[in-house]
């Protein structure tokens, strides 16, 4: 009942094909064994009791056997396309009766009737022969029945000419081997097909399983898109009408407007770092940086999430320098702060770093709800949260220690954790020690500067974000004309060909299948020279970030920061803004 369920799932021809080539192969092994080893056992122990006739009867089936096997193989080998299966099965039929008929003849060439110690020897190598082949065969019943009666039969026949007086316990002998060898072949039979099934039922059950995580992400990729859309106007409009606010009763209208928006883009955010862990898009850039540094900012942007809930927020460093990405270290510390402050109603929140033979081991430890023994491996899973049954989004999506555990992972940092319920949780990893002498200073942007040099062309199909990002762009002093698609604005550059834009500014996925990428190439060829370009996604498909990555373009991922994008801009005109500067001087 179990195997016919499972057949009914699994196409048959399939089965039957792979029980072929699983058969095929194992015989070979024995075609090859039983010449190589079985018959110069037989001319050892047979050559002084037998003529030379018999063993050049016994060498001429070796020899036919031999070239049987190797033509059957060759052009099972070569041709196996060219015939259908069932054909092939009764092809590899020849070998095998060629085999049978060979051990059936040891009894009538070498068993004389006065030497009995030969006639038990040369029945346990009947036995044994039979025996070795019956996994083999076994992948065909009928088979292995033909197989293991005809040499037995022989020998039972021989047995009858000679002169015994026990021949009766030979043949009760016979017959318990043969009702042996088939029974357990027969159980040999069902558990290599059930083994069969059940490897094409986990591929199907996999290609399933792929499937269906492809159309999630798919999905969650589609969707993320779309919901960037709308926030990323959102972002940009917000910004715009805070710098132009003059009431300060609107200011915390903003300010709980920017907090429900960041609130969405933290979400979103952790979705898109998981995609680019997937994508193996990640690469760490290590360098030596000052760690104090580093947790000084975390201080400062968190400690004011830790006391709206009378937490104390405490670092203790040693002023270590440590060889780091610096980018990737600062999340793995953001995600496990914030999770600690998220988890931790009273007492302290320690954020430590000692240095330990020649690494440094950073610490966040809190007072917090704490976590059981049990669940300890369970947090690092993907959405998985234990204190979250309602789903509360201020408690996120269960995504950030999944993320600390695989950017750990990915840099080679060991990461633990000692936890006691109700008492509190320890996380700590260890990074490379650095060198203080070669720590590089980076040029700070000063957010206040004119950015009147920059000539921006923007392309976006989304009418909203091409509006918003227009009019921010504007209030900081760049000029900047927005189009819909790419062939938009290369006309709008034929028409006016003293025009000499600077920078390009593109949504990565556009209309009629349009990549960013590709719309950047079109605009870049027909100004004919260098220009800087920056694309803006909302994707989260691996796929498609690889893509991105690939193109060697600046990626911003929506929703993005009016303050980010400022820098990214600044840095990468920095020698434009500069070089205008001094000619206006």
């Amino acid at each position: 009942m179990f195997n016919t369920v499972l057949a009914q799932k699994i196409n048959k021809e399939l089965i039957e094909k792979e029980r072929f080539v699983l058969y095929m192969n194992e015989m070979l092994r024995n075609y090859i064994g039983s010449i190589l080893v079985g018959l110069p056992l037989f001319y050892f122990i047979f050559q002084s009791q037998s003529s030379l006739y018999a063993v050049n009867i016994w060498f001429t089936f070796d020899a036919i056997l031999m070239i049987t096997a190797l033509l059957t193989y060759y052009a099972f080998y070569q041709h196996y396309d060219t015939f259908h299966f069932s054909i092939w099965i009764k092809v590899s039929d020849i070998p095998l009766i060629v085999f049978s008929l060979h051990i059936a003849l040891a009894p009538w060439l070498f068993l004389q009737s006065e030497a009995d110690i030969y006639l038990f020897t040369l029945f346990i190598m009947i036995i044994s022969l039979t025996g070795t082949v019956t996994h083999a065969i076994a992948y065909y019943f009928e088979k292995l029945v033909v197989f293991s009666t005809l040499p037995l039969l022989s020998l039972a026949v021989k047995f009858n000419t000679m002169e015994s007086d026990n021949l009766f316990e030979v043949y009760i002998v016979l017959i318990l081997v043969w009702t042996g060898l088939i029974t357990f072949a027969h159980r040999v039979n069902k558990s290599l097909i059930n083994s069969i099934i059940l490897k094409f039922e986990h591929i199907q059950a996999r290609a399933n399983a792929e499937r269906i995580n492809a159309e999630k992400s798919q999905f969650m990729a589609a969707a993320s898109h779309d919901i960037r859309q709308p926030l990323q106007a959102i972002n940009l409009l917000v910004s715009t009408l805070k710098s132009g606010n003059k009431n300060p009763h609107d200011d915390v209208l903003f300010e709980r407007l920017e907090n429900s928006v960041d609130s969405m883009s933290e979400l979103l955010n952790s979705m898109l770092d998981v995609s680019k862990l997937d994508a193996h898009v990640v690469v760490p850039k290590p360098q030596h940086i000052c760690l104090t540094t580093l947790l000084e900012k975390l201080q400062g942007e968190l400690e004011p999430f830790a006391k709206a809930k009378n937490i104390n927020l405490v670092i203790k460093s040693d002023n270590s320098i440590v060889f780091s990405d610096v980018i990737l270290l600062e999340q793995v510390l953001n995600n496990l702060l914030s999770n600690a402050i998220r988890y931790t109603h009273f007492g302290n929140i320690t954020l430590s770093a000692q240095s330990y033979s020649g690494q440094i081991n950073i610490g966040v430890k809190d007072t917090g709800v704490g976590i059981a023994s049990a669940d300890q491996d369970a947090i690092f899973l993907e959405f998985h949260q234990l204190h979250n049954p309602e789903r509360d989004q201020n408690k996120g999506l269960g995504l950030g220690l999944s993320i600390v555990k695989r950017l750990c992972t990915l840099q080679n940092w060991p990461l633990s954790l000692n936890s006691e319920l109700g008492v509190g949780s320890c996380f700590s990893f260890k990074v490379p020690k650095g060198d203080r002498q070669l720590i590089q200073v980076v040029d700070k942007v000063d957010m206040n500067k004119n950015l009147g040099s920059i000539d921006i062309i923007v392309i976006d199909d989304h009418e909203g974000i091409r509006f918003s990002l227009s009019n921010i762009l504007s209030k900081w002093g760049c000029k900047v004309r927005s189009f819909e698609s790419a062939d938009n604005a290369c006309e709008a550059l034929k028409q006016l060909p003293t025009w000499k834009p600077n920078l390009i500014i593109s949504d990565y996925r556009l209309r009629n299948n349009v990549t960013g990428i590709e719309a950047i190439d079109k605009v870049k060829l027909t100004l004919n020279y260098a220009i800087e370009a920056i694309v803006i996604s909302g994707d989260t498909a691996p796929e498609e970030i690889i893509k991105i990555e690939k193109s060697g373009l600046i990626v911003l991922h929506k929703p993005i920061k009016p303050a980010k994008l400022r820098v990214v801009i600044s840095r990468k005109m920095m020698s434009i803004i500069e070089s205008n500067t001094e000619n206006v001087l």
